[in-house]
């Protein structure tokens, strides 16, 4: 009897882990359609505005960024995040992601377009840190550059204790608390949360440089 439903329970387990991942693979092939069907690129006028330091947000297509946005629920919809590098001859986003749509996964570097194309047309959002001097901004894509260079696979659990693997918004914590020594994702309990983006749009840390969720949105 005992036998009996023991087998029972793995079946069940089985359908169960079968059934989300045939709900996944759907689910995000069709995001990842609706992701191939419009192209969202950047005006040369509103590249212009970065600064090499800022920091991208935007919503991305998927089941994860679907998650994201409706746990977080904040007045701005994103699910993603990354810290740009901009040089004189190109832009690049410097940033960590699962492996959903992309041939790798992890602590990755990304081009501009093909970064803000991956996402919902009008998400992007770009915020500048204000609390250092211009010329110190050059720090957070270093610091950036150091975990890169690291080849830190994405965090799945997403827990923030682990530093062998990261999340997005973990890569630019570790950023902060190394070019600045600040914790920017600390709350109004003190407490460090990863768990919300609001903490970009705080005007006494960062200013918004580009907020494309003004416009009318496809989501």
């Amino acid at each position: 009897m005992i036998i009996k439903i023991f087998k029972y329970l793995i079946f069940g387990i089985v359908i169960i882990v079968f059934g989300f991942w045939l709900f996944r693979t759907v689910y995000n092939r069709i995001e990842k359609e609706k992701q191939e069907s419009i192209s969202y690129i950047l005006s040369d006028s509103d590249k212009a505005l970065i600064h090499n330091g800022d920091i991208i947000l935007r919503y991305g297509h998927g089941l994860v960024s679907d998650y994201i946005v409706n746990k977080f629920d904040e007045p701005y919809t994103i699910s993603h995040c990354g810290i740009i590098r901009k040089s004189e001859k190109k832009i690049e986003i410097i940033h960590s992601e699962s492996s959903s749509f992309l041939s790798e996964e992890g602590i990755q570097i990304q081009d501009f377009d093909s970064f803000t194309d991956a996402g919902h047309k009008n998400s992007i959002i770009i915020v500048r840190y204000n609390r250092c001097k211009p010329d110190e901004s050059v720090k957070i894509s270093n610091a950036a550059q150091y975990y890169l260079d690291k080849k830190i696979p994405f965090d799945y659990a997403f827990d923030s204790k682990d530093t062998s693997t990261m999340f997005c918004s973990e890569i630019i914590w570790h950023v902060f608390i190394d070019a600045f020594n600040r914790d920017i994702f600390l709350d109004e309990n003190n407490k460090t949360n990863f768990n919300q983006f609001k903490n970009f749009y705080d005007t006494a840390q960062f200013d918004i440089i580009f907020n494309d969720q003004l416009k009318d949105t496809d989501f």
